[in-house]
C-alpha cells in the first residue's frame, strides 16, 4: 500500500535524522525504507506500528551498510551512464573523421613549416572551450552554483571533469609557449601534441556534451537539491 505524503515525510525526516549525507543518497535511503512500509502495510493504520519497526530494525550499523550499497550503486549507474554516451558521441564517422586529420596534420608538418601551423591549430582547442565556457557549458556552470545540497553525482562527474580538462591544460601551456616563443627542447612534444590534437578535440567535445547531459539529468531527478 502506497504512502500518503504526510507518512512520507515522517520517513523522510527519519532519514535526515539518522545522520548526514549526500542528498541523492538521503534519497535512496527514503526510499528504501519506505519501500519496506510499503511492501509490509495492507491498510493505513499499521503505518505507525511499521514506522516504529523500521527505528529498531534500521539500526546506525544497518543504515550504514545501505548507505554504503546506494553509493556504490549511484555511482556504478553514473559510471555506466557516462561511458554509453560518451561511445555513443565516439561514432564511426567522427573517429574516422579524426584520423583522416590526424593523417592531414602530419602531412602538413611534413611539407611544411610547424612554426607556422602549429599555433594556429594548437588555438583551435581553446576556442572550442571559450565556446563550451560562454554557449552549453554555461548550463552545467548554472547548475553548479544553484546547487544547495551536496550530491554524490556530481561530485562524481566532477571527478571526471578534473581527469578531462588535463588534455586541455596542457594544450593551453604548449600555447603559451608558442606564443611567448619558449619552445627550444620542446619540438618533439609540440610535435606530437599538434599530431594528436584532432582526436583530442573530438574526446573534448564527446566529453563536453556527456558532462552537461550528465548536469541536466541530475537536476532532473533531484530538483529539490537546486535553488
Amino acid at each position: 500500500m502506497q504512502l500518503t505524503s504526510e507518512q512520507y515525510q515522517l520517513v523522510s525526516q527519519y532519514c535526515k535524522k539518522s545522520g548526514k549525507y549526500f542528498y541523492d543518497v538521503e534519497i535512496e535511503l527514503t526510499d528504501h525504507m519506505v519501500n519496506y512500509i510499503e511492501d509490509r502495510m495492507n491498510d493505513s493504520t499499521e503505518f505507525n506500528y511499521l514506522f516504529e519497526q523500521i527505528k529498531t530494525q534500521f539500526n546506525k550499523v544497518t543504515i550504514h551498510q545501505i548507505i554504503q550499497e546506494k553509493s556504490k550503486a549511484i555511482e556504478q549507474q553514473l559510471k555506466q551512464q557516462l561511458t554509453k554516451e560518451l561511445f555513443q558521441y565516439l561514432s564511426f564517422p567522427k573517429i574516422a573523421l579524426s584520423l583522416l586529420l590526424v593523417a592531414g596534420v602530419i602531412w602538413l608538418d611534413q611539407n611544411k613549416n610547424i612554426d607556422k601551423i602549429a599555433g594556429t591549430f594548437i588555438h583551435i582547442l581553446n576556442l572550442l572551450n571559450l565556446t563550451y565556457s560562454f554557449g552549453k557549458g554555461k548550463t552545467a556552470n548554472d547548475n553548479i552554483r544553484e546547487k544547495t545540497k551536496s550530491l554524490l553525482s556530481m561530485k562524481i562527474i566532477r571527478a571526471y571533469h578534473l581527469i578531462f580538462i588535463l588534455p586541455t591544460i596542457f594544450y593551453l601551456l604548449i600555447s603559451l609557449g608558442i606564443v611567448f616563443e619558449i619552445t627550444n627542447g620542446n619540438q618533439l612534444i609540440n610535435q606530437l601534441a599538434l599530431y594528436l590534437l584532432p582526436v583530442v578535440i573530438l574526446f573534448n567535445l564527446a566529453w563536453q556534451q556527456v558532462y552537461i547531459n550528465a548536469q541536466l539529468k541530475i537536476r532532473q531527478s533531484y530538483p529539490n537539491a537546486f535553488a
